[in-house]
């Protein structure tokens, strides 16, 4: 009877090895699934804090307002969340300009792949994050000049 060898497991060990992969597969799989579920049970309100911002502006300090928040690039969660499934931190880190974090993820490969995990997670929270910076920064200017 053949016997099969793979990485020095033989046997009983093979089957234990082949069980753990599978294990491994399906936890990847159930975590995708909660990225997935928490991401689009949020989608939604991604942009309630921009709404809320210039809810109480005049017309003319609103389209300013957007004006100064639109020159300085926003980016979409959605888009970084998307970006992370597919590519991990690599992809969500060159679509937020990320340049530091894009070098680490090139140069660990992803923090051999738990970053990629990490990132289904961080991603949108890390651009909805850096876009209430910028709603901040817009509306102070904005209220800095319609005050003056």
């Amino acid at each position: 009877m053949p016997v099969f060898l793979v990485f020095a497991f033989a046997g009983v060990g093979l089957q234990i090895f082949a069980v753990a992969w599978i294990a491994f597969g399906l936890l990847v799989l159930a975590l995708l699934a909660a990225a997935a579920a928490h991401f689009f049970r949020n989608v939604g309100h991604f942009d309630d804090e921009l709404r809320e911002a210039t809810m109480n502006l005049a017309p003319a300090a609103r389209r300013r307002f957007y004006e100064l928040y639109e020159s300085r690039h926003p980016k979409n969660a959605a888009v970084a969340w998307f970006l992370a499934v597919a590519f991990g931190p690599m992809g969500a880190n060159l679509y937020r300009a990320e340049w530091g974090a894009l070098f680490a993820a090139v140069v660990s490969l992803n923090g051999l792949g738990a970053w990629w995990l990490e990132s289904w997670f961080t991603a949108p929270h890390l651009v909805l994050s850096r876009n209430r910076a910028l709603i901040a920064w817009a509306l102070a200017v904005t209220q800095r000049e319609f005050l003056s």
